[in-house]
């Protein structure tokens, strides 16, 4: 035994003085070789003018209401059965920011984040893996996960012993929920549905659309219109018009124009359904959108990219009443200009109503290594999370809910099957578009075979009209008349 110990003192002196020769030796290369231009295009910042961004202003995309797809959820299950992703194009989301003792860092959203995450200690780590296969592991309908019934969420976490500092850790990054107050059964199944999403499409469970959220509306309008949708924008209905029975039966736009219809669709900005409204299923969003000219965290990579990146807050921790949450987004999505950067933040309202009041010294805080371009500060009203409303025909009208105040569309794609179920019962929705190599064309005999039919009802249609013509005792001369038959022969074939 004193012999082994020896040998390995030796072994582990020749290894440390190894690695302390390397280290120099490495520092004294960073010393002699120069930065190239890759490495300088992290460490250096874009200089903007005031002339600059007002040119580039005008590429800035903003959502009102953004959010994002589940790699597996609803909404990418919707766009591939229905084949309408052909029209769109996704970023992965590859990093979570969590506000944890008193910094903003990137959180670890899977195993090997875990083990190699510097702000935790090793029996953290070890209770964190041990919750997180619990939470994927157990089943919804067995007793175990019963046995959590009517139980809130910290309950679970004191359970496997986490630490304060692991519990806002999972509340801020696995549990994706914008409610206060979430029940036991609520986190598990969010973080079960969390992880599921994960690795489809990066170390993230979550894509957006290239340009924003505002694509996917789009890509439903051109699927729509090659069956013949017709759309007309920038013009709002100013009146719905009714029949003796009381249903619908057309309206007018602004321009005056009336249009008829069976049926009528519209947003809540246009009813009167007091169930839209309801304290308990509206509630009011404050907004704060900032461009900058870096990245909150910078990535210290030659080659990495910013694309997009989620942000949480947990109530209290910057001095803010709620939870904090939003996006990153880099000029690769395409929602902000080239060298710049989109920081988009929402919280429940205040008393107030007072976005600027609400938000705006948390942004700063978060942005405070930035150099800040704009900033724009907005209130929206959205359904709370789990209060959407039950979709029904009255007066042959459906009033749709607000945007739901969460990060997928899973709610939004449920109530649009309901209520298009109400308008047609025995029709699926959103079958599959065919591929265009799908569609069988007519083989050349059968076009052929069309040709030589319409070449006959041409033949009967210049008889029928030479035939009239030589009846016709007013007229003055063959010439005329035979003008006559070419132009209406003209007409006859333009018509087939």
């Amino acid at each position: 035994n004193a012999e082994f110990g020896k040998q390995w003192y030796q072994r582990r002196v020749r290894a440390d003085s190894n690695k302390e020769e390397e280290e120099a030796a490495t520092k004294e290369t960073e010393k002699i070789t120069p930065p190239t231009k890759e490495t300088e295009k992290i460490t250096q910042k874009t200089k903007w003018t005031s002339e600059k961004f007002q040119k580039s202003k005008q590429q800035v995309n903003i959502d009102v209401t953004p959010k994002l797809c589940y790699s597996a959820g609803h909404m990418v299950d919707l766009l591939r059965s229905s084949n309408c992703s052909r029209y769109l194009e996704f970023k992965a989301v590859n990093r979570t920011f969590v506000h944890y003792q008193g910094e903003l860092i990137q959180a670890p959203c899977n195993r090997e984040q875990v083990f190699n995450c510097k702000h935790l200690k090793v029996l953290e780590k070890r209770i964190m893996m041990k919750f997180v296969t619990f939470a994927l592991q157990i089943a919804v309908d067995s007793e175990e996960f019963q046995e959590w019934d009517k139980k809130d969420d910290m309950e679970l976490y004191k359970s496997f012993k986490l630490t304060n500092g692991l519990i806002d850790l999972v509340r801020a990054s696995l549990v994706v929920s914008s409610k206060e107050k979430v029940s036991a059964h609520d986190a598990i199944r969010s973080i079960k549905y969390y992880l599921k999403n994960i690795g489809i499409y990066g170390s993230m469970p979550f894509i957006c659309p290239i340009y924003g959220a505002g694509e996917l509306p789009q890509a439903f309008a051109r699927f729509s219109a090659v069956f013949g949708s017709i759309y007309v924008l920038d013009i709002s209905p100013s009146e719905l018009h009714f029949d003796e029975s009381g249903n619908f039966c057309g309206l007018t736009l602004q321009t005056g124009q009336k249009l008829k219809g069976q049926y009528c669709v519209v947003s809540p900005n246009y009813s009167s359904d007091s169930r839209m409204y309801s304290s308990e299923g509206l509630v009011s969003v404050s907004h704060a959108v900032y461009l900058t000219d870096c990245s909150v965290k910078p990535k210290s990579k030659v080659g990495e990219q910013d694309d997009v990146s989620l942000i949480h807050v947990l109530p209290g921790l910057l001095g803010n009443k709620s939870a904090v949450s939003g996006y990153e987004f880099g000029p690769r999505s395409m929602l902000p200009a080239e060298d710049m950067y989109m920081v988009h933040l929402t919280t429940l309202a205040g008393e107030d109503n007072d976005p600027r009041a609400d938000l705006e010294v948390i942004v700063d805080q978060i942005t405070a290594s930035t150099g800040l371009l704009y900033k724009l500060f907005f209130t929206t009203q959205m359904s709370a999370e789990g209060n959407s409303v039950e979709p029904s025909l009255d007066k042959n009208v459906i009033t749709t809910s607000f945007p739901t105040y969460n990060v997928g569309y899973s709610e939004s794609i449920e109530e649009a099957k309901k209520s298009f179920q109400l308008l047609y019962p025995e029709e699926e929705f959103l079958p599959a578009a065919p591929n265009p190599e799908d569609i069988k064309w007519p083989d050349e005999d059968e076009a052929e075979g069309v040709e030589k039919e319409s070449g006959i009802e041409q033949q009967e249609n210049m008889t029928d009209i030479s035939e009239k013509l030589t009846d016709d005792l007013d007229r003055n001369t063959v010439d005329e008349i035979k003008d006559e038959i070419s132009a209406e022969n003209s007409i006859v074939t333009g018509a087939d």
